[in-house]
This record gives structure tokens, sequence and C-alpha cells, in this order.
């Protein structure tokens, strides 16, 4: 089955005049208004001398954030002096240096000011305690295109019984986001594959120790790629310790893609989950979702072939990946692996094609060309939220569409005929 790749580029720009916020007396952030809030008594954010000019960020001033233990596990800080920022593939790779002494999510979030919940945030835990300068990297890359007038820093992101201080500084937006055009490939977290540079997220695990992407601990048997993911549930995580990526984008689950493919390794045996989630891009809730579990066996680290059959879920749009390397009550420290995510047929699009049907021109303007080589039973034209807006019963072999009315973005085109059904995504101009 040939499929379509529609690939859609954004530019956006920041407001305010100089790329990096260094809270040096001449330079930005210092002299911004910053609100605490969520942290018991809310005291103020200080701007301070650096206290380890030496090692990797050798700036004068930095930011301090007191996480007290009476304040909420998302204590916080945030401005609206960045004024409009538009994210685009120049700047949606956000870098922080932070200073901590524990180990826990450090989470940057922008939003609307005028509705806060329209947003996008990033998670990612430090790995450095022992007063060092660490810098982290937040991938911003699933929110190009969308604007925010406010940021916001969570430097203590855990349950806290004692109060800890946090050094911030030098926030920069770099070019270089994932921004790879995938469309339900193999995700094989190799070098030059899908997965290694994509932002995965872990919820639920205690600290959220980072997902890694190591060398295949055991490359003999059935899964002999060179790397893979790596996940470490904590004995004090909950049992649905987990991980989500969003760079997998919107698809519609469909005959060709309902059965999924993971290669496990582990050395305990519980169960591995699978989940599909439709997040709203307004309000960023789950609207959707479906989860399959499924239990390992081997247990002597080597790999392990599981599949997971979302057949009852055909129709149904997603636009978030779970992962729940380990759903069980744990007393120790699991180490999962997981690789290879298939989604059944893994053909790159081309031509704009598929099979016997061919739609044309795409992106498309005024009009959309379909000609098949049987008859057309029915068309219909999807939205990203899975609402059907044009239907159509043509009972011939071509039909022209007028996409006028369609705002800018992206669709779906499902197609029937013969007692099949095929879906294609387009994108409206």
């Amino acid at each position: 089955m040939k499929k379509i790749l529609i690939v859609l580029t954004l530019t956006g720009f920041c407001s305010f005049s100089q790329t990096t916020i260094d809270f040096e007396d001449n330079g930005v952030g210092a002299n911004w208004s910053w609100t605490t809030d969520a942290n018991d008594t809310n005291p103020a954010i200080e701007f301070t001398s650096n206290p380890q000019p030496g090692g990797a960020n050798s700036t004068t001033k930095a930011a301090k954030f007191t996480a007290l233990p009476g304040g909420q596990p998302w204590a916080l800080t945030f401005t609206d002096n960045i004024g409009s920022i538009t994210f685009s593939e120049n700047n949606s790779l956000v870098k922080m240096m932070v200073l901590k002494t524990v180990s826990t999510t450090v989470a940057i979030k922008f939003e609307d000011s005028s509705n806060p919940s329209f947003y996008k945030q990033i998670e990612v835990s430090n790995s450095i305690t022992n007063g060092d300068w660490e810098e982290l990297t937040f991938d911003f890359s699933t929110a190009i295109g969308n604007t925010y007038d406010r940021m916001v820093i969570i430097p203590d992101f855990y349950e806290r019984s004692q109060t800890n201080i946090i050094y911030f500084d030098q926030i920069s937006f770099n070019e270089g986001g994932a921004t790879e055009n995938y469309n339900l490939e193999d995700i094989d977290f190799e070098d030059d594959g899908f997965g290694a540079n994509w932002v995965w997220t872990v919820h639920n695990n205690d600290t959220n120790p980072a997902v890694e992407i190591v060398p295949n601990p055991n490359v003999a048997g059935i899964n002999t790629s060179d790397y893979v993911a790596k996940f470490t549930s904590k004995s004090n995580g909950a049992p649905w310790a987990l991980t989500f990526t969003d760079n997998i984008g919107i698809f519609i689950l469909n005959n060709d893609n309902k059965i999924i493919g993971v290669k496990v390794l582990k050395t305990v045996s519980s169960n591995f989950g699978v989940k599909l989630e439709y997040v709203n891009p307004i309000d960023n809730q789950v609207i959707n979702y479906s989860e399959i579990l499924s239990p390992t066996s081997i247990t002597n680290g080597a790999w392990e072939q599981l599949f997971f059959d979302f057949t009852s879920d055909v129709g149904s749009t997603y636009n978030r990946l779970v992962i729940i390397p380990d759903f069980a009550d744990r007393s120790q420290d699991n180490i999962s692996y997981f690789d290879q995510i298939s989604f059944g047929s893994t053909a790159g699009l081309d031509d704009n094609e598929l099979g016997s049907v061919r739609l044309f021109p795409n992106p498309v303007s005024d009009q959309l060309y379909i000609k098949a080589q049987a008859h057309i039973q029915t068309i219909e034209v999807i939205n990203i939220l899975g609402q059907t807006l044009m239907s159509r019963v043509p009972n011939a072999m071509e039909i022209q569409l007028d996409t006028r009315n369609l705002q800018t973005g992206t669709y779906f085109v499902r197609i029937s005929m013969d007692g099949t059904r095929e879906t294609f995504k387009i994108l409206k101009n």
C-alpha cells in the first residue's frame, strides 16, 4: 500500500531582542516580572551570583528558586515579559542550565496568558546532583506554529519533604528540534531512523528518570538492531509508570496499521502496555484512548515479540503513543528495553497514490481530484478531531471535491470501494 506524505513548514519569531535569557545586569530576564505560584508562601525568585562559575556555566548571575516542602510538586514561576513567541524550526529547541542537588523533573511550559488551557509543556529530569551545572534540552517541535505569550518554569516537579534550592540560567531558543517526516514507519531508535531524538515524557515513575537510548544489550536472537530504548521502572513509581511521545503525529487507525508490534527485553514477567490517545490540541485534555496489556514471559535477558491488536478501534483518530513497560506493583527498580515498534504495513509514502486510487493535487487549494480503477462507493473528509466534514456517495470512478470551504490544515480522506476502505492524509493550503 502506498501512502501520501505531506510536509508543512511553519515559521515564527521571538519578540524579545536577544535569544538567551541570561539574568545578567545588562542582559535579559533579571529585570522582568516573575510571579511565583503553588509554592506555599511563594517566596520571590532571586537573581544571585552564580554559585558555581567555574563549571559548565561561567556567567556572573543566575536565577534562584526555593521549592518549599509545603508547596505543590508543580511549584512554579512564570513571566509574561517574554512577549509573543511563535515556535518554528528555528527556535523550537529550548535549552536551560540548571544546578540542583536532587534528581527530579524540570518542566518548561509555554501558554497563552489569556487562555492558560492552551499550552505546551515539556518535562526533563536532571541527572547531576553534586552542585555542578547541567544543560537540559526541551524539544518543542510538536508545538511548531503555536503562539504563546507566557513562559513557566517548574524547577522541582516532585513531592518534597525538605526545602530544595534550584538555580537556572541561560535559557536559549535554538534550531534543531525533532521535525522528521513520520508516517507510522517502524520506531527503531536508530540514528538514521525514528524515535531516538523524539520527546519521550515520563510520568507516574517517582522521580521520572528519562528514557535512555542505549546500545542493544543482546544483539543475538530476534533483535539485532544497534540501539534500543531503556526504561527504568522505579520501586516507588506507580504500577502504570509510563512514557509517552507526541512526535507520532496525527493518524487514523485503519486495517493496515491496527496491529502494533513491539520487541521487549525484560528480566521480570509482568504486563507490558501500549496505549493510544487523542489529546485535544486546544486544551491538552485526553478525549479518547485505547489501551492493551500483554504479559511478558521471557525473563532470561532475551528479546520477546509482542503484538497488540487494536482492531476494535479502527476508524479512531490518535496523536499520542504511550508505553507502559512494567505494569505491576514492584519492590525494586526494574529495567525494561523496548524496540522496533511497528504499525502493520510500513510502506513509504509517495506519488499521492494508494493501490488503485490517486488523489491530486496535494496540497490542495480549491479542487481535489480523485481517480480510481473501480467504483468509489463513499468518500468522507475528516478533520484532525475525527469529525466528518464532507460525505459523498459518488458510485463513480472519478470525482471532483470542492475544498474551498475547508480551513488551512491537515485532513483525512476516507475512501470505500469494492468492500475495502482506505484513508489518505491531505493538506489544505
